[in-house]
């Protein structure tokens, strides 16, 4: 039996400070459990910025700054700092002991129903020295990608056999599509893919960001960030022939680009409103295009594993075309875009219903530890 609506769950979720790919679509699970359960108690515990959270924010729904894990340290979105990242982890090992003890303290204060992790490793052995497993959501586990560290920096294969050990830990996981390697979890359940979709038509959005209603240029939103951006030769951008820009910072300076302040709009509306997408193959931007059926330029990364995976999914269903890092950094972008634009607009059916199949499966647990 369900439990009822009306009852009130605690949670404690863990998310990765990693980008904002794991918050965004965690938010989107945290968004089905509270239409289900609306007076259930959520504690976030990341190193996500705050403001990502804020719409959700209650008495009840809680923000708190936490860092446990940052995934990958990097100078730019296209490249990894492996070092950097390693000695990084290797140095939060150091002070693991004191780290769970503080989490243990705090899952003793809020007494959680039920403890979820995305995808961060602590939370696994924080929640058993509590006295209750806790479940992952994800589509690639951190000791995998730190796997493909290891050929040019054995001396850090203790921080991937640490990794593995809490994530043995684990309850179960939702395995979300487009993953890697995730055996070090015991038992795994694949669940659809979670993105957010748009809920702004796109002519609403649009006329918001100040496109006129008879405009012949397709409009590009520049999915990257300012420092992915500042070695572009923009002299070659601003010549592109029939295309306009859409930037989230006005940092980027370019002649034919319109900008949206961060949070102004729901990201995912102005990715449905756009013509098309160039970014880094991310999951959230992968799948918010599919979600949305927006086409995308990817740009593909360094020293990334999952790209392989995510770029299989853009090319079995999505619209999409590659743009190597020469020519993105060089501005030749014309013929990458007239090749996209050209493509029939043909999107395979994938089931992106995740964050309601998360939610329910999260309350059944809360409904088999209440019996």
């Amino acid at each position: 039996m369900m439990p009822d609506t009306e009852s009130e769950m605690r949670i404690v979720f863990y998310i990765s400070g990693h980008g904002y790919g794991h918050a965004v679509r965690d938010i989107e699970i945290v968004k089905a459990l509270l239409k289900r359960q609306p007076d259930s108690e959520i504690h976030f515990r990341t190193g996500a910025p705050r403001w990502l959270f804020l719409p959700l924010l209650t008495p009840r729904v809680h923000y708190h700054r936490c860092e446990l894990d940052f995934g990958v340290r990097q100078k730019n979105s296209f490249s990894a700092d492996k070092e950097n990242t390693l000695a990084g982890y290797a140095e939060l090992l150091r002070n693991k002991e004191q780290l769970v003890a503080a989490e243990v303290k705090f899952l003793q204060t809020c007494q959680p129903d039920v403890i979820i992790s995305d995808i961060t490793p602590l939370a696994f052995d924080a929640a058993a020295a509590f006295g209750k497993k806790a479940v992952a959501v994800g589509n690639f586990s951190w000791d995998w990608i730190y796997s493909d560290y290891l050929e040019q920096l054995p001396q850090y294969e203790f921080v991937v056999r640490d990794i593995k050990a809490s994530y043995a830990k684990a309850e179960r996981l939702y395995r979300i599509p487009f993953y890697g390697d995730m055996s070090a979890f015991p038992n795994i359940e694949d669940v659809p893919l979670i993105g957010r979709r748009a809920s702004l038509p796109a002519d609403v959005v649009r006329k918001r960001i100040g496109i006129p209603h008879n405009s012949s240029q397709k409009l590009l939103l520049l999915g990257l960030r300012t420092a992915d951006l500042q070695d572009v030769n923009w002299r070659k951008i601003e010549t592109l022939r029939g295309v306009a820009f859409v930037a989230m910072s006005r940092d980027i300076q370019l002649q034919n680009c319109l900008h949206i302040e961060e949070g102004e709009l729901p990201f995912e509306d102005v990715v449905n409103a756009c013509d098309a997408v160039l970014s880094k193959p991310g999951y959230s931007m992968v799948a918010e295009v599919i979600v949305n059926r927006t086409p995308i330029v990817y740009v593909p990364r360094q020293d990334f594993v999952e790209d392989s995976h995510l770029i299989k999914g853009l090319q079995k269903y999505a619209v999409c075309e590659e743009l190597s890092q020469t020519k993105y950094y060089a501005g030749e972008w014309q013929g990458v875009f007239e090749r996209l634009f050209s493509k029939p607009h043909l999107w395979p059916e994938m089931a992106a219903n995740g964050a309601e199949v998360v939610a329910r499966k999260i309350l059944g647990i809360t409904d088999e530890t209440s019996d």
